[in-house]
């Protein structure tokens, strides 16, 4: 459908519904794609618009957050609320509301129906998942319920677009009917003992309507019998087997975003260091390349190449929730993360920040509760994501020795390797459990959900969360980090050197020299005094100031200011010769070695738990909606990095490694 010619004004029509009643499929229906994607005035949950238009009129129709309740308890609810009421900055409030009801289970959907019918808006009830509710024997008397709710009630089944045109009918003729009937909740609260809270009898009252309703309008057709569905349940809720299942899940998510995304990100790069060896061949030598080169390519290329893993990551989520499967998950694993003060819906999140933390903030978005969404946003970050594994390889193979732990096929390296993985899980658990205590004092809030039945994910459901996903990141963190990216390549492109023998050096020292003399290399030498107790020096902390818009950037700086020039680690010459210059590496004026075992284990357990990762920051700024948090991350990730890596160091001098 597409919007007339004409002028006419658009039809505003709210879409308000529960969470996982078919709400984004019925209004992929009805609407396709969003026309508009933003954000609420001064919020960070999303609005979207879908423009269409039914028998020449044209409509918006709004996607409001999944809600239960118009009382609000959290930032979506807030915002529907907000909207219905017309309280919501620079956003109309809507002509007409369409109540989304899932036929299965009406008895739990009419409680926020009902709070729609007192708004006094024209409102008309979508009746979804009737082919379900058949199936199971579940008949509604359609004509009843109407009559009950004062309303039109219209039955659709979204993916077939059964009951599509019969609703886009009534949207048009709602403004022009009779205001709906508010249910009647003063014989109920009459009855209810008047020492409760105000709350709690409106909730009570309101139930015991709703029992009133379906009692006269629900028949079911047969005792229910047991489903395969039910079974399923059974075994993936289970303590034993559900979490057995779960691990299989994961582990076949997680590999997944590390192998499938390789060859998308190989090509993004092998893309991008094209571009760039066109660019060199076409500029000539000076300020100009350099910032085009090493400044402008280099940091749109850190941008890009995380577009493969956000896909990925929410191709996976938006089929795990749309089949019903995500719901499940959370459930089964509230109870481990209720002991350190999150809850089961932290989890994916958390799991998804092991291939890269920027995914893994942005999936926090399901968390309706604040608290527990900022929890699991400033922890996320303390999972190994796969920029620290070149890190922990580098260091491992070149600094820990190859001996066996226990059995010959078990080495110390992989040892070591699995211990900073699980250094990161561990201190996040850690974290959790102290915030929850002070600064986000209380337990998390109750972790209540009503699973949904199982179901065929819809394809462009799918397909527009991993767009809206992959967008939203470019557009709102591109141009920062693209900007933080040219601010390093200033930082140590300036001062320009002074080479009193300039003939006399190879072009690797006159690139390491240069790096010494610039502002990036003088404010390494400056905090040596801070470095030093990790046992670092002064290139080693140039290296950690270098590698704060990325992590990885740190193998590049070392080659760097070690005299090597650029070197790329992945390949085995360069990643040798880095080795072989490390371990050859004194400091200054001394014969004493730079690197040692506790140095190279003091510098992975520094990078597992520092906040050296630009993108990531600006990310939490993002969702969040504010600064402090970022500052507060980085604050106390960069604090215990510091403390972690000087323990170790000192420990491990102390034993004599």
């Amino acid at each position: 459908m597409t919007e007339p010619a004409g002028r006419e004004r658009p039809l505003t029509v709210a879409l308000v519904g529960n969470p996982n009643t078919g709400k984004s499929t019925l209004f992929t229906a009805l609407a396709g794609i969003p026309t508009r994607i933003g954000n609420y005035p001064g919020v960070t949950v999303e609005e979207k618009v879908g423009r269409f238009s039914h028998c020449g009129r044209p409509i918006d129709l709004i996607d409001l957050p999944g809600a239960y309740s118009l009382r609000a308890q959290s930032p979506d609810e807030q915002v529907v609320s907000d909207v219905l009421g017309g309280r919501m900055a620079g956003v109309p409030r809507p002509d007409c509301i369409v109540a989304v009801v899932d036929a299965t289970n009406l008895a739990r959907n009419l409680f926020l129906a009902s709070q729609a019918l007192e708004l006094g808006l024209p409102t008309v009830v979508a009746l979804t998942l009737s082919d379900v509710a058949a199936e199971r024997g579940i008949g509604i008397d359609v004509e009843a319920l109407a009559r009950r709710l004062g309303c039109a009630v219209v039955p659709v089944v979204a993916p077939t677009r059964v009951g599509i045109e019969a609703l886009g009918d009534r949207l048009l003729s709602a403004p022009e009917a009779l205001p709906p009937r508010p249910p009647d909740l003063a014989p109920h609260r009459a009855a209810i003992d008047g020492s409760r809270p105000a709350s709690a009898r409106d909730a009570i009252a309101r139930y015991a309507w709703i029992d009133t309703v379906v009692a006269e309008v629900v028949q079911q057709a047969a005792p229910p019998r047991r489903r395969l569905a039910d079974t399923i349940d059974r075994v993936l809720t289970h303590r034993v087997w559900g979490t057995l299942a779960f691990a299989l899940v994961m582990l076949a998510l997680f590999t997944s975003i590390f192998r499938l995304a390789a060859p998308a990100m190989d090509l993004i790069s092998a893309g991008i260091d094209s571009v760039s060896a066109w660019a060199e061949s076409i500029l000539p030598a000076g300020p100009l390349r350099s910032l085009f080169v090493n400044g402008v390519l280099a940091g749109v290329g850190g941008v890009v190449v995380f577009v493969p893993q956000i896909a990925l990551l929410f191709l996976f989520v938006a089929t795990l929730e749309g089949c019903g499967y995500l719901a499940r998950a959370a459930f089964l694993m509230d109870r481990l993360l209720a002991g350190v003060g999150l809850s089961g819906k932290s989890f994916i999140p958390l799991l998804s920040s092991f291939a890269c933390a920027i995914p893994g903030i942005m999936a926090a978005r399901t968390i309706e509760n604040r608290r527990d969404r900022l929890l699991t946003i400033l922890v996320a970050p303390l999972m190994s994501c796969s920029a620290r594994l070149p890190v922990y390889l580098l260091f491992c193979g070149a600094f820990v020795p190859d001996i066996a732990v226990g059995v010959s096929w078990l080495r110390l390296p992989a040892v070591v390797l699995v211990a900073m993985y699980a250094l990161g899980v561990v201190v996040a658990a850690a974290v959790a459990f102290v915030l929850s205590r002070t600064v986000f004092r209380g337990p998390p809030q109750p972790f209540v959900m009503e699973l949904p039945g199982w179901r065929w994910p819809q394809p462009a459901v799918v397909l527009e969360r991993v767009r809206e996903a992959a967008w939203s990141f470019l557009t709102n963190a591109g141009t920062l980090i693209l900007a933080m990216s040219i601010v390093l390549w200033a930082l140590g492109s300036y001062p320009k050197p002074v080479f009193p023998d300039a003939p006399a050096l190879a072009e690797a020292e006159r690139q390491g020299e240069a790096l010494r003399q610039s502002f990036l290399g003088r404010a390494g030498r400056v905090i040596e005094p801070v470095v030093k107790p990790l046992g670092w020096d002064w290139r080693l902390g140039c290296a950690a100031l270098a590698s704060f818009p990325a992590r990885e950037v740190v193998l590049g700086t070392l080659g760097v200011i070690y005299n090597l020039g650029d070197v790329d680690p992945g390949e085995e010459e360069g990643a040798s010769l880095l080795v072989r210059r490390l371990k050859a590496a004194t400091w200054d004026g001394t014969t004493r070695k730079v690197f040692t075992l506790p140095v190279a284990l003091s510098l992975m357990v520094f990078f597992a738990l520092c906040a050296q990762c630009a993108s990531t920051l600006v990310i939490i700024g993002k969702e969040t909606g504010s600064w402090v948090w970022p500052v507060v991350t980085f604050t106390y990730m960069t604090a215990l990095a510091w403390l972690a890596a000087c323990a170790t160091f000192q420990f491990g001098t102390a034993l004599g490694w």
